[in-house]
């Protein structure tokens, strides 16, 4: 199997979807993890900062959407058998 077929995410044993399987897989798993735990904690931040009213929080939430596809779309990328 070439570098380029490598497989960075399984099928889980046991439940549902897929898990990392592979360095990179867990290095994607972990980078979507912080930044998306980032940009939630800085937008809150500074939502709290500047005193804006809590309807803010829903600008939020398109960029966190972005985040999410862009990560299922790797796993699909990348995905192998069980």
């Amino acid at each position: 199997m070439d570098d380029d077929e490598r497989v960075w995410f399984r099928e889980r044993i046991f439940g549902y979807g897929y898990g990392p399987a592979s360095w990179e897989g867990w290095l994607v798993t972990v980078l979507f993890l912080a930044v998306f735990v980032g940009t939630v904690k800085l937008a809150v931040r500074l939502i709290h900062y500047y005193s804006l009213s809590p309807n803010w929080n829903f600008a939020i939430i398109p960029l966190l959407i972005v985040y999410l596809f862009v990560f299922l779309r790797i796993i699909y990328t990348h995905r192998g058998p069980a």
